[in-house]
Parts: structure tokens; C-alpha cells; sequence
């Protein structure tokens, strides 16, 4: 009897798979390549070659990270500053709109600094353009708070003077005085008032240095020849509450020709002899506006921060907001008396080409 050949797995057609090079048989699943002899007899299969870096190229590589790296962060942090100091634009512009709504309201713009009541009475304090000036950047809620029958810096006015505004801080801000913390707010005072009250590092500028001369002139410009002025030097000061209004109409050189507001950033206090004398920094002090004698970042610190001199954590400069509403970003080699010049409001001085 002749012997049936034997089926191969694509022939079964019981309970399996058929045509598919697998088959079930009772409880196994075969594969057709099981039969096939993986390697020839007697020969030993090879180890597969293993890929990976040698130690010369994980260091070219590493290398190549580093150069692109330090081609990249910087580009990075330009990025960063140029963001910042939009920011710090977009905040002198709105404070420049404040400044004029204000004089649109009350017929003057807002004295640089002002008294609760005459320099000669006892317990007057001071009340600088930063306080005056919240209704008209909508922080109306914190001058409701304020108490005026007590100092700005009493503790009973801390729940207002306390509060951050947004628009008085420069986002490039990095150094501070060591009376300043970190997050915007005085400390460490040593017993004066004033402590925890929230700062800001834009500066009112009353005009230029009184002794320094007028280019056109030849002649001192003497006090109060800005916007945002005092009553210092004025004639019987100390009985003043107010100085001599300014409005736009004084303002012969231009809108456009005359700045009212700076940087002096990270001030919190002034400190004489070791010990705190003034707290320059705070929105709420009365001491945050000043004449000009010094170039931009011309003063070192900490004495930029003691004498409230234009300081900027802006690479190169500083910015400056004009009485037009315009910001203009003046470098370090920016003339003394072009600068002082831009702080006077009627000095007919001839400026040179600015590039504004």
C-alpha cells in the first residue's frame, strides 16, 4: 500500500487556518519556518554587531552643543530685555497719559512735591506727584484708603501704601538698595516709618541743577525750572502747601522737547552716616522727584539710589518720558547738557539732533 504523502500546513483544513503557513493542532500553534534549521549544523551563529559613540565623537558632539548654546542664550536673553524694556515703555507712556489727564482736570499738572499743610507747622508732610497722580492710572481704591489726617508713611496708611502698582515698577529692574526687597517693598528701616510701604523706580524730574548754566543763556538755570516741581526756592517756601502751578501753555521749549519723568531704578532708601534718613523709594514718599546734575548711570551705586540720580538696569541707557506722551531711550554717552537741557521748560536751548 503506497504511503500518502505528507500535507503541508496550507493543505489542512481542519480546525485551523488554512492557506496561511499556520495551523492549530490539539492546543499548539506552528509555524511552517519551524522546520527549517535556523543555521547549518556545527556552525556557530555570530554576534550581531553592537552600534553606539565612541568616546571621540560624544565629545565633538558635546562640543557642538556648547558653541550652539552659547550662540543661542545670548539672542535669548536680548529677546528677554527687549520684552522688558517694552514694558518699562508701555509704563512711561501710561504715566505720561496720567500726567496730562490730570492737568486736563485740574487746570495744572501735579506739583513734583507738596505739602499737607506749610513747611513751618509742625507734622506737615510731604506728598509726592507718584501719590497724587493714582486716580488718574486707575488705582482710585488705593487713594480712597489713604487717611490724609495721618503722615503717608504712619502705619495706619500701610493697607494703601503697601500696594504694589504695576505701573511704577521697571520689569528690568535686577539691583536694588539694600533697604528694598526684592518683590518691591521697603524693609530693614531701623525704626523710621515706612516700613513695608511698596516702592517704584520711575523719578519725577523738577528741572535741571540750579548752579548749572543754560547753553543759549550762559546764564544758571536756578530751581524749579522742570514740570513736576517743589516749593524749594520759591520765595517764603516754608509757608507754601503748593508751588506756583505749571501748565502746558509754560511750556515753551515743546511737549515734545521737554521730559518730566526717568529711571532711577531699585532705590528704597537714603542713608547717611550708616543709618536710614530718607526713604526715597516708596510711591508714597514725598522725596521721589529731583533736579538733574549728572549724565545717564553716570553715578555709581549705592549714591544713585542716595541722590536720586537717572539710573536704569537697561544695558546701555536709560529711558525718558517726554511731555508728549513719547519715550525715547537715551544712551550712556548722552551729553550732560542736553539732557539738562531736556528737563528745562522754557530754556530755549537748541538741541542737536536726537533721533527721536
Amino acid at each position: 500500500m503506497l504511503a500518502s504523502a505528507p500535507q503541508t500546513p496550507a493543505s489542512v483544513s481542519s480546525s485551523g487556518f488554512k492557506g496561511t503557513g499556520t495551523f492549530f493542532s490539539g492546543t499548539f500553534l506552528h509555524r511552517w519556518s519551524c522546520f527549517q534549521d535556523p543555521a547549518p549544523s556545527g556552525r556557530k551563529k555570530e554576534p550581531a554587531p553592537l552600534h553606539g559613540f565612541t568616546l571621540v565623537e560624544l565629545l565633538v558632539v558635546i562640543a557642538i552643543i556648547g558653541v550652539l548654546l552659547g550662540l543661542l542664550l545670548p539672542a535669548v536673553q536680548a529677546a528677554r530685555e527687549s520684552a522688558r524694556r517694552s514694558q518699562c515703555t508701555n509704563n512711561l507712556k501710561q504715566l505720561s497719559i496720567g500726567l496730562t489727564s490730570f492737568e486736563s482736570a485740574h487746570a495744572k499738572f501735579p506739583a513734583g512735591q507738596r505739602w499737607s499743610e506749610p513747611r513751618s507747622i509742625p507734622g506737615s508732610y510731604a506728598i509726592a506727584w507718584s501719590a497724587t497722580l493714582l486716580p488718574q492710572i486707575e488705582q482710585q481704591s488705593i487713594a480712597d484708603t489713604i487717611d490724609a489726617s495721618f503722615p503717608l508713611t504712619d502705619p495706619r496708611n500701610l493697607p494703601a501704601t503697601s500696594q504694589i502698582v504695576s505701573l511704577y515698577l521697571c520689569p528690568s529692574a535686577s539691583l536694588f538698595e539694600s533697604h528694598r526687597s526684592e518683590e518691591g517693598y521697603l524693609a530693614d528701616l531701623g525704626g523710621v516709618p515706612g516700613e513695608g510701604m511698596a516702592c517704584l523706580d520711575y523719578l519725577g524730574i523738577s528741572g535741571p541743577d540750579k548752579d548749572a548754566k543754560n547753553p543759549s543763556s550762559g546764564e544758571k538755570y536756578g530751581r524749579q525750572r522742570g514740570i513736576l516741581i517743589g516749593t524749594k526756592g520759591f520765595p517764603a517756601s516754608d509757608r507754601l502747601t503748593d508751588p506756583p502751578p505749571i501748565r502746558a501753555k509754560h511750556v515753551t521749549d515743546g511737549m515734545s522737547n521737554t521730559t518730566w519723568l526717568s529711571e532711577c531704578t531699585g532705590r528704597g532708601a537714603d542713608v547717611k552716616q550708616g543709618k536710614v534718613d530718607a526713604i526715597h523709594g516708596a510711591w508714597a514718599s514725598g522725596n521721589n522727584v529731583t533736579h538733574i546734575d549728572k549724565g545717564v548711570n553716570a553715578v555709581k551705586d549705592p549714591q544713585a539710589w542716595y541722590n536720586e540720580r537717572i539710573r536704569s538696569d537697561h544695558p546701555g541707557g536709560a529711558q525718558f518720558a517726554m511731555c508728549d506722551g513719547s519715550v525715547h531711550f537715551l544712551s550712556d554717552a548722552t551729553e550732560e547738557q542736553v539732557i539738562r537741557a531736556l528737563c528745562s521748560r522754557d530754556g530755549e536751548e537748541i538741541l542737536p539732533d536726537l533721533s527721536f
